[in-house]
């Protein structure tokens, strides 16, 4: 009996053993295929200058063709690259390079994003800008910010601010969203100041800010930055 016992005992801890090494299995097997991809970086054209390195376009003095680059995104299988005038998108392609040509007008300002694609989802890059060569077509659009998060972890306060530029001088204004989770929960119009109070952010959650730079003339640009606290 007392053999049958343990017999039987043997056979019930190896099955608890057996369960809980495929539930870790599974876990691990599910949390490798959620992965998202990585963050891409602009490298070309250099953000916030006039781009030198293009192609003319053969029967059409106005316009050049520039290449577009960015670093690779980690788990990254492909890339959605768009090209926006102001708040207007003015064309997109997708690749699974990290590098893309777009024909555009010149003496303009554009800004761009990339957005890193997987099976599990996809990460939206910061926004760059550039000026295309040639002569200014009425006054440049400023500058897509450039935007700075950084988290206290001794404070749990998160800091916003960023960087404006105009390539004729202009003095600028700000117009700045602030969101957690996909819900507003600041929002600035016609600032003068390049910073915002500290937020007291929550572990785990998601910020989003985007900043719209405006000049005396009508033109704008938007930038947008996204940061996820760890928990």
């Amino acid at each position: 009996m007392k053999t049958l016992l343990q017999r039987y005992t043997m056979v019930f801890t190896f099955l608890i053993a057996f369960i809980a090494g495929c539930s870790k299995s599974g876990s691990e097997t599910n949390k490798m295929e959620s992965i998202l991809p990585g963050k891409a970086v602009g490298i070309l054209p250099v953000n916030g200058e006039t781009c030198t390195d293009f192609e003319e376009v053969s029967g059409e003095a106005n316009m050049a063709t520039i290449t577009i680059s960015w670093s690779a995104a980690e788990n990254a299988s492909s890339y959605l690259v768009q090209v926006f005038e102001s708040d207007v998108e003015i064309g997109d392609a997708t690749a699974t390079t990290n590098q893309s040509k777009f024909t555009l007008e010149k003496g303009k300002s554009y800004s761009w994003m990339v957005t890193a694609k997987n099976n599990n989802g996809e990460t939206q890059s910061d926004t760059f800008s550039f000026i295309t060569p040639g002569e200014a077509i009425g006054n440049y659009v400023p500058f897509a910010a450039e935007i700075t998060m950084l988290y206290n972890t001794n404070n749990g306060e998160l800091a916003i601010s960023w960087i404006g530029n105009d390539e004729d001088g202009d003095l600028l204004t700000y117009d700045v969203v602030v969101m957690e989770n996909d819900a507003i929960i600041e929002e600035q119009e016609d600032l003068t100041t390049v910073e915002l109070d500290p937020i007291n952010a929550l572990a785990g959650a998601t910020y989003n800010v985007q900043v719209k730079s405006k000049d005396s003339f009508g033109n704008f640009s938007v930038s947008i930055h996204t940061i996820t606290i760890a928990d």
